[in-house]
């Protein structure tokens, strides 16, 4: 079956594996966390431009699907928790972002990308490594850096359309916006409801997401983004059946035919930028909260965490850069009880250009309440011989604070003296990008993690164990420009820790992950192929627990044009494949959907 990213190539990447010669700012801005900063990205960085869910009825977790190193692993289908990971660690390891703001997160620290539509996004950069010497705490695989859409001054836009899919899936979308040379203006507002594939996973949300800004010419420019999600969903609490027993119809019978979970997500955020060529600055503030209610093995709890933050930051020259990040968190809940963390981080980056090499040192200092203070270094290297290749490699420290869930959870041991997670990471990265369009990247990482913060597989509390360590390889190739474009990739990951004794295989942790693409666009019509394949995984460290099995899932998708009318039709599990990505020893398996036909239409207006 690994044959098939030979020929059945999925994926249609637009990856920035190099770009040199572009210096847009929305490109590799999470490099320095500055517009202004003018150099090379690292080898292993990744850009792409997000489909818009007009085409297609795409939340956030679905537009990152094949975007190497992201690690996308879902609940319940489409309309169920998603969350993403990199390099070996879990999700709430890997900082997410919109507009350089942190998204709102649940107690257990994680983000759960299904809730955001994928209408208002345009962009998204992946930085993957130790980050903390940027953005601080709980960015040790990396940052996923998402960008509002924006329009090109002059434009104007409205377009409304519609998506329905298998299990009673409908999806409806509205987009308007214009800019001018003074000021720009975006809202994207969706809503969709599905009965789901197994019984109780019946789902309806609706969203509205928007960004604004305005020149104040020689004052400067200001800037307003903010997002609001509603999710009412069914909890099928996974399935009573064995995965070996799965037929498209068996694992539909649910756990649970009671449990619900309704959750709230609120963002705004405002910035302020300005200055001249050789000094910019830039000033935001934000407000952010996470709310879930859920009723589930027969009792009702509620949980709602806000988030409040600040920031100013300075760049000097394109080069130098200084931050500063204030930030309190607070937890309001019946059954984690009510507590709040504030943290203070002061960080600096310099590049030092000698040639086509850039060597780029960088320092971050974290002050919480929650733990001690942490001094995150990172020294960087970039080198571009020529326009074709690229190198770079990195080494820095990094750390993982201990969330809410970890620190207060009702049903296990209190833990405090639970301590951060720290980690020292190395990586080096080469890239190829030939002027034909023909590209390959390879990279390689290594991780050596302290006190990882792991739950106890027998008390369900959170414990630190002794030492444990990844490493692994990230290898892409494909080809872009012209009407036909394809792409291959692959990632091989080892995580291991230990309590006594010897090294485990933690848990979640699959050796291999492949993904493949082929895409034809010609005049007003566009056909798409993806796949996916991840290796066997198991719930319980040492390869204990519940195993999940291999699985490969293909689709297929195809729109066509008329002026400004777009419809499309296509086939997601192509193969009806029965399989989970999660799984846990109470609930057992959580089954992903069959086959799933779609279709829809998108009507441009403007």
């Amino acid at each position: 079956m690994k044959r098939c990213i030979l020929f059945a190539l999925a994926f249609l990447s637009s990856s920035c594996l190099y770009a040199s010669g572009d210096n847009s700012p929305e490109l590799f801005f999470s490099v320095a966390r500055t517009a202004a900063w003018r150099g090379l990205p690292p080898a292993d960085a990744r850009c792409a431009d997000l489909p818009s869910a007009g085409a297609g009825g795409l939340n956030a977790a679905g537009a990152l699907d094949g975007l190497l190193p992201l690690a996308v692993r879902r609940l319940n289908g489409p309309a169920g928790l998603a969350t993403v990971s990199m390099r070996g660690f879990q999700a709430k390891q890997t900082a997410v972002y919109l507009d350089d703001v942190r998204l709102p997160a649940d107690i257990t620290g994680t983000v759960d990308l299904s809730v955001l539509p994928a209408d208002g996004l345009g962009r998204v950069e992946v930085f993957p490594g130790a980050a903390a010497s940027l953005y601080g705490a709980n960015a040790e695989g990396g940052v996923v850096q998402l960008f509002s859409r924006r329009l090109a001054p002059g434009a104007r836009l409205a377009q409304a359309g519609a998506g329905f899919a298998s299990y009673g899936t409908k999806d409806y979308f509205l987009k308007t916006g214009a800019a001018g040379e003074r000021g720009e203006v975006f809202l994207a507002g969706a809503s969709g409801a599905s009965g789901g594939f197994q019984r109780n996973s019946a789902a309806d949300k609706d969203s509205i997401s928007g960004r604004a800004s305005l020149d104040l010419g020689r004052a400067g420019r200001l800037g307003f983004s903010g997002l609001f999600s509603r999710l009412r969903t069914g909890l099928p609490s996974g399935t009573p059946v064995p995965v070996a027993d799965w037929d498209g119809s068996r694992e539909k019978e649910p756990n649970s035919l009671t449990d619900w979970q309704r959750s709230r997500r609120e963002f705004a955020s405002s910035s302020w930028s300005g200055g001249g060529e050789n000094l910019q600055l830039k000033a935001d503030v934000s407000l952010s909260s996470n709310e879930i209610e859920a009723f589930q093995f027969g009792s009702l709890s509620a949980a709602k965490v806000t988030d409040k933050g600040a920031s100013l930051r300075a760049s000097l020259g394109g080069k130098t850069v200084l931050g500063a990040e204030a930030s309190g968190s607070s937890l309001a809940s019946e059954t984690y009880g009510d507590h709040r963390i504030g943290s203070l981080g002061l960080f600096a980056q310099k590049t030092f250009s000698l040639g086509r090499l850039e060597i780029t040192p960088g320092a971050r200092l974290d002050r919480s309440g929650a733990y001690e203070e942490r001094l995150s270094p990172r020294l960087g290297a970039v080198y571009a011989p020529d326009e074709r290749w690229k190198f770079s490699a990195s080494v820095g420290r990094a750390f993982q604070a201990p969330t809410f869930a970890d620190l207060y959870n009702p049903w296990a041991a209190p833990a405090p003296g639970l301590k951060p997670e720290t980690s020292l990471n190395s990586q080096a990265a080469a890239a190829y990008g030939s002027p034909a369009g023909w590209y390959a990247s390879l990279a390689g990482y290594y991780s050596d993690i302290k006190d990882r913060i792991a739950l106890d597989p027998v008390t369900w509390g959170a414990d630190n164990l002794d030492r444990a360590f990844s490493y692994g390889l990230e290898a892409e190739a494909g080809f872009k420009p012209g009407p036909f474009s394809f792409s291959a990739g692959y990632v091989r990951n080892v995580t291991r820790a230990r309590t006594a004794g010897g090294y485990e295989l933690l848990n979640f942790s699959p050796a291999h992950r492949y993904s493949c693409a082929a895409g034809l666009k010609t005049g007003g019509f566009e056909l798409k192929l993806d796949g996916r394949g991840v290796s066997e995984q198991y719930t319980g460290r040492g390869e204990s627990g519940l195993r999940l099995p291999e699985y490969w899932v293909f689709g297929v998708k195809a729109s066509r044009g008329f002026g400004g009318l777009e419809l499309w039709a296509g086939v997601s599990n192509l193969l009806d494949r029965h399989y989970a990505e999660t799984a846990d020893v109470f609930n057992g398996w959580f089954p992903q959907p069959g086959r799933t036909f779609s279709a829809g239409l998108a009507w441009r207006l403007l």
